[in-house]
């Protein structure tokens, strides 16, 4: 009887937090979660929903903007959480169904049917997890996410791109003192070609990490280490008509900070750029002293410096493309 006891009061507890967390989350209508659209300047996207005071990359949105998924990251592992828009209004965030047990990074197509993941779930979906990582595609169906499709050509690749071609861009994990450079498996008769390294106009003596390939692959945008105004900074190169690489140029300063800048992506509607950056928005010192209740409200909201969602309007990319290939 004791036993029961507790689980109801359990139960009921668990549920007046649930109501409670329901009616507290606010009501969002429209697309992008009903944000006000960015200008020239990066702004943090939807403060306290999906930029916290925890650590968030990459996001990706559907076609007709009414679904999206970014992750949220650090220990035991990531994780990718969705929101969709039902009956008119975004529900809370949930971790997605496949998602939750294992590390991954992840992409979604620019049609929002194909999620590709670069895991380290074991085949069997059990176990400990695989020292190499694997590719998997899903498509979606009428009932949901496929069944995982695996690509043995990318096995050990990271944070995946894909463009409407089918084309996979991503990076190799290595270690020092080697390098990570980015890389394209090509998709062609229904398979997937060998992974074949970009040139030396994308790739560098640097780190070359977490690629964004535009749908039509006329542009690539990536993570390079060591080479800009911080720690990691966001580059881009063009295609050609050729079919070449232009030289990477540095997005510059007013996208990238003296922090970490990277995980970018664009909206499919092509108006918006996201990244992730933890570049702190608060100053070094305080004129008074902290109470513990601002220092906790600090550390629970964007801007702490643990990486936050931003956008921008995405006309930046014209700006910086080469006037030759205008």
């Amino acid at each position: 009887m004791k036993k029961i006891i507790i689980a109801f009061c359990l139960f009921a507890f668990m549920a007046v937090i649930s109501y409670s967390q329901e009616k507290n989350f606010p009501e969002l209508k429209g697309p992008y979660l009903g944000q006000k659209p960015p200008g020239k300047k990066p702004e943090i996207f939807a403060p306290g929903i999906v930029s916290t005071g925890f650590p968030e990359l990459f996001i990706y949105f559907t076609p007709d903007a009414k679904e999206v998924y970014f992750q949220l990251w650090k220990v035991p592992f990531p994780v990718i959480i969705y929101m969709k828009e039902k009956n008119g209004q975004w529900t809370k965030p949930a971790v997605a169904p496949f998602s939750g047990r294992y590390f991954a990074k992840f992409c979604l197509s620019p049609d929002g049917n194909t999620i590709v993941l670069t895991s380290s779930e074991p085949r069997s979906g059990r176990g400990e997890p695989t020292k190499k990582y694997t590719t998997r595609i899903m498509k979606r169906t009428k009932n949901g996410w496929s069944d995982p499709v695996f690509i043995e050509q990318t096995c050990g690749a990271l944070a995946p791109s894909i463009s409407s071609q089918g084309n996979l861009y991503f990076f190799f994990e290595v270690s020092l003192p080697d390098k990570s450079d980015i890389y394209v498996s090509k998709y062609k008769d229904g398979a997937y070609e060998s992974p074949v390294r970009l040139s030396d106009s994308v790739n560098s003596e640097f780190y070359e990490v977490d690629p964004f390939i535009a749908p039509d692959e006329s542009y690539l945008i990536f993570c390079r280490d060591g080479d800009g105004f911080g720690s990691t900074d966001l580059f881009i190169s063009f295609r050609k008509e050729d079919g070449s690489w232009s030289k990477a140029k540095n997005m510059g300063e007013n996208i990238n900070s003296a922090g970490i800048d990277l995980c970018p992506s664009i909206s499919p509607d092509g108006k918006y750029f996201f990244f992730s950056s933890d570049r702190n928005d608060h100053k070094s010192y305080s004129r008074m002293p902290l109470t513990y209740e601002q220092k906790i409200e600090i550390l629970s909201s964007p801007g702490n410096g643990l990486s936050d969602i931003y956008w921008v309007d995405a006309k930046i990319i014209e700006r910086i493309k080469p006037e030759e290939l205008k």
